[in-house]
């Protein structure tokens, strides 16, 4: 039960540390370098708005490690609820990291940022099924 508690709060502490990358004044100045080429018209209206939209990402990822941190204190009730909203959420943004690298994203950002969703779903699915294997042991 150490390992599921311990995956929950780093997670947790993860998503919610991306609010903080992704909050305006720092984000502004990360995106001409993870799309190199794209006029991001930084001095229009339109790079604000898209400044705000990178922030509700950040607030929805903040959201999902807030539950998770405060899950982790009974891993055994919150992970087989909160584990599939984790896994879907970094299968979604892979999606969008592939689909970016083959438009306009820096491919080695986008190759790191798939590095990042995978090891999340793969200890996931580690945290996952090693509690399906100490589940059976007890039965």
């Amino acid at each position: 039960m150490k390992r599921t508690s311990v995956w929950m709060s780093a997670v947790g502490i993860f998503y919610i540390l991306n609010l903080v990358i992704l909050w305006p004044p720092i984000w502004a100045n990360l995106l001409p370098q993870m799309y190199p080429g794209v006029d991001l018209r930084q001095d229009e209206a339109v790079f604000r708005l898209l400044l705000d939209a990178w922030v509700i990402v950040g607030l929805g990822l903040a959201s999902i490690g807030v539950v998770l941190v405060y899950g982790a204190r009974d891993a055994t009730q919150f992970f087989p609820v909160l584990f599939p909203v984790v896994v879907i959420t970094e299968s979604v943004f892979s999606i969008w990291d592939v689909y970016s690298a083959f438009h306009f994203e820096a491919i080695t950002i986008a190759i790191v940022t798939l590095i990042i969703h995978g090891i999340i779903i793969a200890s996931g699915f580690w945290v996952y099924f090693g509690l399906l294997k100490s589940s059976r042991k007890t039965t």
